[in-house]
């Protein structure tokens, strides 16, 4: 059969000239020549029908052609395409090989192909998702150990009808193998940099005798070169708490996959001689080795952020975490706080005012920090605020500060405080390292001063560009940090009562009445309060429930159910004006029933779904609510969630206890 070819720059020409002759034939026209003008638009309309006739029968010659290499009859006798460079096959809807080249004969490693199905000779390639496809086909496919790209196309067959609609598909066959091996040596062979490091190192070995640190720091070296030993790496001590790694990629998931074993030998070496040893690792992958370098310094910041004990690794989107189920452990020296203090003092005096502000719903912890460190500010002569959302939780502590004359006009709102900061307010972030969380980003883009007091475990999410950071997980509350700092302004006016009990009440709130995450400063911070005249049985009023709220209480307690034999979750249906102190009171009272170590409340509050996780410390609620998109502390966590399927998120909240379980279980 002859073929016809389109020439598209013929087609081009034709075109042209049809132009030139209607532009001709109008310019004739307007000049009253009329038979040239006529002649001219003769031509230009006969040579414009002839070039369509023509256009037309080259595309049905070449829609005949593909037919053609469609149809196993012709197809078979056309030299050219059965010797394609690439294997080509034609299939029939069904997946019966109708058509294929010798290419694609010599990779099944079979002359007699035809009628055959072909998930009988390539099992992995997915027809039904095949046929779906539109705008062309693109998957992958593996034959006797070698991997190929599929590509092709879906077409009519000449028997084609809208009544009976029957479609070929043509596929072609590109061997990506060796490409493929190559990308996989390249990404084994890619360096990976972990940074080790000694969690409270000087806390720690100023308690040994030198000989028994000697023995420990041989153990943790020892323990160390054992695990670099494993990836074949190089490891390099720069300083005395902390050793640089270099490793190839290959070995980081064998790493995850024990888990980061180094960190259970170094802690099980801590119980032996009774002393909290553990070492935190930060690791950088999937950049060059400078980017490497700079993601595992990230890296192992946010693990020590987190309390320490666990393994961070980051690449260019994200942080993955292993570990991290130790609890946190106090710090006995106060240098860090001292020379915080100074700076902080430092910043007030430079500063026309200062805005305190912590995150949504106010707790006491939050609260009471700014009410506290109020005091500081009006000690150094400069105007303090403090950005109140109204939360029920600390109600009654806000009324008392409102009707006290000396706090006249403290107490402003986020839209208040948008129209007062200037360029050269100072604002304090109290209780929360979260953006998210806090009730007017806006501030911060108003001011080069930014100051962040948090004692919460390190997440993803962080707030940057900020000037001054005192964060420390191993603190019992932002309340305990804010006493210690006020120890060190030094100024000659003191706490009032009501600021001391602000404080107090904080403590006493995030350590569940000194129960929980409870060390040495905890107590000295509530003995310094002591001193300026606090009446702890006044803090007791602050805790006092109404009748219907006790009963809301106890109704959610007895709703509980135990997900395993240590924790329970109770689902709260009912939206009360109050549900978010309700439920957090009620979840730490289920840590009060026998053989409960976690304990989870869920309800409902502003249209989405919330969680309240608190445990006694050995389980890490916090890594568990992380896995529905929430954070918060060891012991004390939470998370909120976009639905308002509380079913939903009880499902996944098992889900995510299931998989802590199983991430923290010693085999």
């Amino acid at each position: 059969m002859k073929k016809h070819y389109v020439n598209d720059a013929g087609a081009v020409s034709v075109a042209a000239a049809v132009i030139a002759l209607f532009v001709s034939g109008a310019v004739s026209m307007i000049d009253g020549q009329y038979i040239p003008g006529c002649i001219n638009f003769a031509v230009g309309l006969i040579l414009g029908i002839g070039e369509a006739v023509f256009l037309r029968r080259n595309t049905n010659s070449f829609n005949e052609y593909v037919k053609m290499v469609t149809s196993r009859k012709e197809g078979m006798s056309n030299d050219a395409i059965s010797r394609f460079p690439l294997p080509m096959a034609v299939l029939q809807v069904n997946g019966q090989i109708s058509w294929y080249n010798d290419r694609f004969s010599e990779m099944l490693g079979s002359n007699d192909l035809y009628n055959i199905l072909i998930n009988e000779v390539m099992p992995e390639l997915k027809w039904s998702e095949i046929l779906k496809s539109t705008g062309g086909i693109y998957t992958f496919a593996t034959y006797k150990g070698r991997r190929y790209n599929v590509v092709g196309d879906i077409i009519k067959t000449e028997n084609y009808t809208e009544e009976d609609p029957d479609y070929s598909v043509l596929l072609y066959f590109i061997d990506k193998t060796e490409i493929e091996e190559i990308k996989k040596k390249y990404e084994d062979e890619r360096i990976d940099v972990a940074i080790v490091n000694i969690d409270n190192y000087d806390e720690i070995f100023q308690k040994m005798e030198d000989s028994e640190c000697q023995q420990t720091v041989a153990k943790i070296n020892k323990y160390v070169s054992q695990w670099v030993s494993e990836s074949k790496g190089v490891m390099k001590k720069t300083e005395r708490d902390r050793y640089i790694v270099f490793f190839e990629n290959r070995y980081l998931k064998k790493y995850i996959q024990k888990k980061f074993d180094v960190l259970e030998n170094v802690r099980k070496l801590g119980e032996a001689v009774k002393m909290p040893i553990t070492i935190s690792i930060g690791v950088g992958v999937g950049g060059s080795l400078t980017e490497n370098d700079g993601y595992a310094r990230a890296a192992i910041d946010m693990a020590l952020g987190r309390g320490g004990d666990q393994a961070a690794v980051k690449d260019a989107n994200q942080y993955n975490f292993y570990g991290g189920i130790s609890k946190d452990y106090e710090k006995s020296t106060r240098v860090k706080t001292r020379a915080f203090a100074v700076a902080l003092k430092d910043f007030i005096m430079n500063s026309d005012q200062v805005i305190f502000m912590g995150h949504n719903n106010s707790d006491y912890d939050s609260f009471g920090a700014a009410l506290g460190l109020q005091r500081a500010v009006r000690n150094l002569d400069k105007k303090p605020y403090i950005v109140y959302d109204s939360s029920p939780a600390v109600k009654l502590l806000a009324e008392e500060a409102l009707a006290n004359p000396e706090y006249s006009g403290m107490l402003i709102s986020p839209e208040e405080a948008e129209g007062i900061i200037t360029h050269d307010t100072l604002v304090v972030i109290l209780d929360t390292h979260r953006p998210s969380l806090l009730p007017d980003t806006g501030l911060l883009e108003k001011t080069t001063k930014v100051v962040l007091i948090d004692h919460h475990r390190r997440s993803t999410e962080f707030l940057t560009n900020i000037s001054l950071v005192y964060h420390e997980p191993y603190a019992s509350s932002t309340c305990e940090m804010a006493t210690e700092i006020l120890q060190y302004i030094d100024t000659n006016k003191k706490l009032t009562a009501f600021e001391a009990k602000a404080l107090y009440v904080g403590i006493l709130m995030d350590t569940k009445n000194f129960s929980i995450k409870t060390g040495v400063r905890t107590f000295e911070a509530a003995s310094y309060l002591r001193r300026y005249g606090l009446n702890t049985s006044d803090v007791r009023k602050l805790f006092n429930l109404e009748k219907d709220d006790y009963v809301k209480r106890a109704e959610i307690i007895k709703n509980s159910v135990a997900v395993n034999d240590t924790m329970l979750v109770s689902i709260c249906r009912t939206t009360y004006p109050n549900i978010k102190v309700i439920s957090s009171q009620a979840a730490d009272e289920m840590l009060n029933l026998r053989g409960i170590r976690a304990a989870f409340v869920i309800y409902p509050f502003e249209g989405e779904i919330c969680v309240s996780a608190r445990s006694l410390g050995d389980v890490n609620v916090q890594l568990i609510v992380e896995k529905l998109g929430g954070g918060g502390h060891a012991t004390v966590a939470g998370a909120q969630i976009r639905t308002k399927d509380a079913e939903l998120v009880f499902s996944q909240l098992k889900d995510a206890i299931d998989e802590y379980i199983e991430e923290n279980r010693k085999d």
